[in-house]
Formats: structure tokens, C-alpha cells, sequence
């Protein structure tokens, strides 16, 4: 592969993976205040737990449909870094990344103040995926304490050990976190260049 001087220069300045991402200065704390909120929302739950077992159901903990997710899911991460690590003539920050970058906040804000006509299109669907992005990490938060009630596990997905329903629950939040925020970094229309520090 050739690659140009303005290239070689460009590589010397930020390295293989371009130049570096700038985290949100909104996203990251609402992201963990939502997990911290979910944490606390568990704690109250485990505080309040029945001390009568509930009885195991037989088929309710979805093992096989958790390993092929998680399976699936292996096999876009590696996808997705193959892929990436081909194209060094288009560097660029982590996709996983991305959500918690001030470039996505930015893209949101320069939605919300599209004409009339534009944003209203995209409000509910973007308004739809935003509360997904803040229910995961809240979901994730709620079952590390949460869980330690064995009737809120016993018929999980995942259950009824504490362990198989805390994998299954972190798992089924981080795919969704980031399929919605793909979907959402579809709806977005592209950024005018203008990030912010937001």
C-alpha cells in the first residue's frame, strides 16, 4: 500500500487509530448517572426482597439464545476491528467509542435545532433511541445489587444464579446500547463540523 506524505504525516501526528476522540462533556455523566440512579433502584429493590423462595421454571433463563447472542455479537466486534485495522488510510476513533464522544452530542443539538419540519420527523424515533441509551447502563446498574435477591433471578434470563443472570442482563444491555446507538447515528444527519465541548 503507498501511502502519501500527507499521510505519513498524518500518521506521525496521531498513529494508526487517527486523532484521538473527545469525550463528551454531557454524555459520559448522564450515561453514569443513570447507572449510578439504576444501582440505587436496586438496592432499594434488594432491601424490600422476599425472604420466600420462588420456585425455578424450567426454561425461563434463555441460556441458548444468551450464547448465541453472545456468539454473534463476538463475531461483529471482531468483524468490525478486522475491518478496521485494513483500512489505516482511514483513521478515526473507536466505533465503541462513539457515543460517548462530544461529536454525537453535537449531532443531536444540530437536530434539535433543524426547521421545524425536519426535527419533528426525527424527534420520536430520536427521542425512542436516547431513552434506550439511558435505560441500559440504568438496567446494568440495577441488577449488580438487584440481583442479589434469588427470587429476581431464579426465572431470569441468565438465572437462576446470580452470575448467569448478571451476564445475561449486561449482555442484553450493551447489544442494545449499541445497535441503538447505531441506529441513532443513522437517523442523525451528518455534523456541519462544529463538535463543541459539549
Amino acid at each position: 500500500m503507498n501511502i502519501t506524505p500527507v499521510r505519513q504525516a498524518d500518521l506521525a501526528r496521531h498513529g494508526h487509530h487517527g486523532p484521538r476522540m473527545r469525550v463528551s462533556r454531557l454524555s459520559v455523566p448522564v450515561l453514569a448517572a443513570a447507572f449510578l440512579i439504576g444501582l440505587a433502584e436496586g438496592a432499594l429493590a434488594y432491601s424490600h426482597h422476599s425472604p420466600v423462595l420462588k420456585r425455578h421454571g424450567v426454561g425461563t433463563n434463555a441460556i441458548t439464545i444468551h450464547v448465541v447472542l453472545a456468539i454473534v455479537a463476538a463475531a461483529v466486534v471482531i468483524t468490525v476491528q478486522v475491518r478496521r485495522a485494513r483500512k489505516l488510510s482511514q483513521p478515526g476513533p473507536l466505533p465503541w467509542s462513539t457515543p460517548f464522544s462530544s461529536h454525537a452530542v453535537a449531532r443531536i443539538s444540530q437536530t434539535i435545532r433543524l426547521s421545524r419540519g425536519a426535527a419533528v420527523a426525527r424527534a420520536l424515533p430520536m427521542a425512542l433511541l436516547i431513552l434506550v441509551l439511558l435505560y441500559c447502563p440504568y438496567r446494568m446498574g440495577a441488577q449488580i445489587i438487584g440481583g442479589l435477591d434469588p427470587n429476581s433471578t431464579v426465572n431470569a434470563w441468565g438465572g437462576p444464579t446470580y452470575a448467569g443472570a448478571l451476564l445475561a442482563h449486561w449482555l442484553d444491555s450493551i447489544v442494545a446500547f449499541y445497535v441503538a446507538a447505531f441506529l441513532l447515528g443513522r437517523l442523525l444527519p451528518a455534523s456541519n463540523g462544529r463538535a463543541g465541548t459539549q
